[in-house]
């Protein structure tokens, strides 16, 4: 009981006898009277000439007014300490404009209020209820939430799983339409020189589109999943903390869980990319006849150019 008559008197000194809060911006007059800058503004007007102390009824010049710095730290420092006092006296979070108990939660605003916000006009017409009885069912919110975030979190390791998967069967695709174009080119250097390079760059292409593909998708599954581990970890958090503070900024903890409850995997590799990879698997089989025909034909010598014109047309279809 002494520790908190010593902090009635603490906020007593601190309190402006004009607006009777806690000094913001003090400022004293010659008289050695300290008010709030905005306090001594107000009572003088706007402009002030020869001004006097709302207290002594003094008179002076309005710039002989001062800032009391020193003053403003003694306040800062008796809200602190005025806040603990009552913390432990009370046991709980107190309000940071009133310094009273936290003992009531506002339905409408989804906010711990003390009595005296309780009794303002800004919640006088509000469903305001105790704060105990308001923890029951946000605590079952949250948890509700956990559950179906930690799914997600699941789901999320599971289409990086398919991801990789599905990137590494298309490299496997492309790796081994490399080494069919390396074996039909080796045999046909001399001539298809200039396609066997067009269409490895090509093949180069399609590996970088599949890598960019999975790079991309793997910073969004990352992205998403480092989000969701974050609210996982607020809502573990939450779940885990005592009454006042389980319901301290609860209306925007629940905006976030509820824009991470449902999950829409986008689309790893799109059809295009498949289709590339078919497009080099006909190139090949089309290479293969093209070999064993131009092999036929060599020996008849310039029958071969009856086929030549076709490769080429052919060719230049594939890159249309």
């Amino acid at each position: 009981m002494a520790v908190l008559s010593v902090g009635k008197k603490l906020e007593e000194e601190a309190t402006c006898p004009v607006c009777l809060d806690f000094f913001t911006d003090p400022v004293t007059l010659d008289c050695g009277h300290n008010f709030c800058h905005a306090c001594i503004a107000q009572c003088w007007g706007e402009p002030p000439t020869v001004a006097a102390c709302p207290q002594c009824r003094e008179s002076f010049q309005p710039r002989d007014v001062k800032p009391n710095r020193q003053l403003a730290n003694f306040v800062e420092i008796t809200k602190e300490l005025s806040g603990q006092v009552r913390r432990g006296a009370g046991g709980g979070r107190v309000c940071e404009r009133h310094q009273e108990p936290l003992k009531l939660f506002c339905k409408d605003d989804e906010a711990p209020l003390c009595v005296v916000c309780h009794l303002s006009k800004e919640h006088r017409a509000h469903n305001v209820v105790l704060i105990q009885e308001a923890v029951p069912e946000y605590q079952d919110q949250f948890y509700s939430f956990l559950e179906l975030l930690r799914k997600g979190r699941e789901k999320i390791l599971a289409c990086k799983a398919d991801a990789e998967k599905k990137s590494q069967n298309l490299l496997n695709l492309t790796i081994a339409e490399r080494q069919k174009t390396v074996a039909e080119f080796r045999q046909l250097y001399q001539f298809l020189k200039e396609q066997k390079t067009l269409m490895l760059t090509q093949i180069e292409e399609v590996e970088k589109e599949i890598a960019r593909k999975r790079d991309a998708h793997m910073v969004t599954l990352s992205e998403e999943l480092s989000s969701l581990d974050s609210v996982i970890q607020e809502v573990e958090e939450k779940c885990e903390q005592s009454a006042s503070e389980l319901l301290q900024d609860v209306r925007s903890a629940l905006q976030r869980c509820r824009e991470k409850e449902i999950f829409e995997n986008p689309l790893t590799f799109p059809p295009s990319v498949q289709s590339r990879i078919w497009d080099l698997c006909d190139r090949n089989t089309f290479l293969e006849n093209v070999k064993k025909q131009f092999k036929d034909n060599l020996l008849f010598g310039f029958q071969s150019q009856k086929i030549l014109p076709w490769v080429l047309w052919r060719h230049q279809c594939v890159n249309c």
